[in-house]
């Protein structure tokens, strides 16, 4: 990964990406190991880390993430759709959940 991301930016890619691994009420295999790849990725260090909960993200994580460049944005969305696809089975919550974030934040869809 090229791009350098801010404190704030990784706080808030990882919120998002906290709430992503819950979005279906379950916690598959494959999930975790792949969250994990994705905050060492950012540098992120999860220890003591407690995430906002979903109805919070709009008010904390959104606007940061809609201010990122392009190239984060594009780092960001690969990594929802790593996370998302990790336990074999994308669903409609995560799907949703997922488009949300898309919309919101103005983020183009990566599917690599």
């Amino acid at each position: 990964m090229d791009e350098k991301f801010t404190p704030e930016e990784k706080t808030a890619v990882a919120n998002v990406l906290f709430n992503l691994v819950h979005a279906d009420f379950n916690d598959r295999l494959g999930e975790d190991d792949c969250l994990k790849a994705c905050l060492d990725e950012l540098g992120f260090d999860a220890q003591g880390f407690v995430p906002v909960p979903k109805n919070e993200l709009p008010a904390l994580a959104y606007e940061t993430i809609r201010n990122m460049k392009e190239g984060k944005k594009r780092v960001f969305s690969r990594m929802m759709t790593q996370l998302s696809r990790s336990d074999g089975h994308f669903g409609p919550r995560e799907r949703a959940f997922v488009m949300e974030i898309l919309n919101m934040c103005d983020v183009p869809f990566v599917h690599r």
